[in-house]
């Protein structure tokens, strides 16, 4: 008998290839990371504690001030203090709330890139800030007509802009500052009592070391930042409020963005 043909291989199996998965678009990243900011006692609590300090500043103001300085611009100016002193801790409260929160694994699991999600964090955080000076601008917009109706107020409309240009700044560089202090230090407590305390223990020592008196203009943020908030910035202002944020900023963020991007997840 003849030998029977050898039989064809067969074809080879087809794997089905998973769909590729695609990345959670940012602004929905940023969308939740403001939730999160809203969604707990403490973001709800501190954001009402700035609104009533605003309102307390500016009606200082508005009842104490001479009638020439019941204006809008000086009525907003007054509620801004409160609210550079209160929003960084934001920027922490975001940064922290994660890992204190126990949420990490969830939301690694969902976005794996973490610094995708610090950047979330921050432009989330810059919003929120940014809504609270909104809001100051309408307060003081309120109280400058009550100023003109019941006190003998100016009633000025005027608003310079490279003097709420500078606070909006100031108020986005502080908030950054409070986010970078969280992240390097990854614990809500530590990285508030780092946040207010390691700024005023410089200052204390630029004031009692003579020999730090140079250095200071250059180091220290919170002098640094002032001409920004006045609206007067120079060229060597510019130059020294680059330097004292990148010591103040661009260092703890640094180390918060290295120590977020390895620590693990539990």
């Amino acid at each position: 008998m003849p030998a029977a043909a050898p039989r064809p291989p067969p074809p080879p199996k087809r794997t089905a290839q998973a769909p590729a998965t695609r990345p959670v678009p940012f602004v929905r990243l940023t969308l939740v990371e403001l939730r999160k900011q809203v969604d707990t006692r403490a973001g709800v609590w501190l954001l009402a504690i700035i609104v009533v300090l605003n309102a307390a500043l500016s009606a200082l103001v508005l009842f104490t001030a001479e009638p020439a300085a019941r204006t809008w611009q000086d009525l907003t100016t007054a509620s801004s203090w409160g609210q550079l002193l209160l929003l960084p801790l934001i920027g922490i409260l975001a940064a922290t709330g994660e890992w204190s929160q126990r949420t990490s694994l969830t939301t690694f699991t969902l976005e794996p890139r973490r610094t995708r999600v610090n950047g979330a964090k921050l432009a989330s955080a810059s919003l929120l800030g940014l809504g609270v000076m909104v809001g100051a601008l309408f307060a003081g917009a309120l109280l400058n007509v009550a100023g003109v109706l019941w006190l003998d107020g100016d009633g000025s409309w005027t608003m310079e802009w490279a003097l709420l240009g500078g606070m909006l700044l100031a108020l986005l560089l502080l908030v950054t500052q409070g986010l970078a202090f969280g992240l390097a230090l990854l614990s809500t407590p530590i990285a508030i009592v780092a946040y207010l305390v390691l700024p005023t223990v410089w200052t204390i020592l630029t004031m009692l070391v003579s020999a730090l008196e140079g250095p200071a203009r250059w180091l220290n943020l919170d002098s640094t930042i002032m001409p920004l908030m006045d609206g007067q910035m120079t060229g060597e202002a510019w130059a020294q409020l680059a330097t004292s944020s990148a010591v103040w900023i661009g260092l703890p963020l640094a180390i918060g963005l290295w120590r977020t991007a390895r620590r693990d997840v539990t």
